[in-house]
């Protein structure tokens, strides 16, 4: 059949795409698109948190001859990332090498170290990574790890930790809410290792530094402080330097201490260096970022 010229127009009109309802079209197809790639870029630059006996923990995966995924200790308390002496023989394929010399705990040591290929830490991988290597299962018995990320891989970017999440994240955005406090350069205390996080505070009149460590699981003022105690307590306390032993130790409860604009109250212990440190409990369970570049720690809290 003859389609005349009006049924002609009438069916070009009803199969005509308005070229804004194409672009609107390909718009939402665009965003839908960039949203799952951002989606996938949160996720993958993501690691799993986990906290246990009041340390945190993530997974990494370490390769030296061998790829392994291991759960790390993140330590800000350590200048550089260490890794156990048997872990590096037997799983890294990794021989004992000669010892350098290095400052660790204030405290100048001969240690063997490693350059391990490479350290894939939350979506990022970190190429010819210097490690300390140390028998941490003879230092530090139950509580050893077989390796610890140190301050010179969380230095590299503001990272995000996230308890309500569990997850440590790449803090991409600004964020301001919460208590910033802000720490000093370690570079000025000849007896501060690199890269510690150093407050420094007055405690009954005197001037204190305290080192925000993670991986410390007490509260420790400096030994050379002066005041009274409020008793003694048995301790589990161990270093690089000392196996891990039960020792009484003079208690310090309820000191008062100002960070920044916070009055804080926390319970210590007799420390055994010039400085003292500050475990993860002073953030009484609260989210917080930390952020080298800027040297600063923002606990995600209206206070402590």
């Amino acid at each position: 059949a003859k389609i005349r010229p009006r049924q002609r127009e009438i069916q070009q009109l009803a199969t005509y795409k308005h070229p804004r309802r194409a672009l609107v079209k390909m718009n939402k197809t665009l965003f839908s698109c960039l949203s799952m790639l951002f989606f996938c870029l949160c996720t993958y630059g993501q690691a799993e948190l986990k906290e246990k006996d009041s340390l945190l923990y993530t997974s990494i995966e370490v390769y030296s001859h061998k790829m392994q995924t291991v759960a790390a200790l993140v330590d800000t308390g350590c200048s550089l990332c260490v890794v156990d002496s048997t872990f590096a023989r037997d799983s890294l394929g990794i021989a004992m090498p000669d010892k350098l010399k290095l400052m660790v705990n204030s405290r100048d040591n001969r240690m063997p170290t490693c350059v391990v290929d490479s350290v894939l830490f939350c979506g990022k991988t970190y190429r010819q990574v210097l490690c300390i290597i140390i028998n941490l299962k003879d230092k530090f018995k139950r509580f050893a790890p077989n390796f610890i990320l140190g301050a010179d891989i969380l230095k590299d970017r503001p990272l995000r930790f996230d308890y309500e999440t569990m997850t440590i994240t790449p803090n991409l955005g600004d964020n301001n809410g919460g208590i910033v406090l802000k720490w000093k350069d370690s570079h000025k205390f000849t007896d501060i290792p690199m890269n510690f996080i150093v407050f420094e505070t007055r405690i009954q009149g005197q001037h204190v530094r305290l080192v925000f460590d993670t991986g410390s699981r007490n509260n420790k003022l400096p030994n050379d402080i002066r005041i009274a105690p409020t008793g003694t307590i048995q301790k589990e306390t161990a270093n690089v330097s000392q196996q891990l032993t039960i020792k009484q130790v003079r208690q310090y409860k309820g000191v008062t201490f100002g960070l920044g604009k916070q009055t804080i109250v926390l319970d210590f212990i007799e420390g055994e260096d010039k400085y003292g440190l500050l475990s993860l409990n002073f953030l009484k369970g609260h989210s917080f970022i930390l952020n080298y570049k800027e040297k600063k720690l923002q606990i995600l809290a209206p206070s402590l």
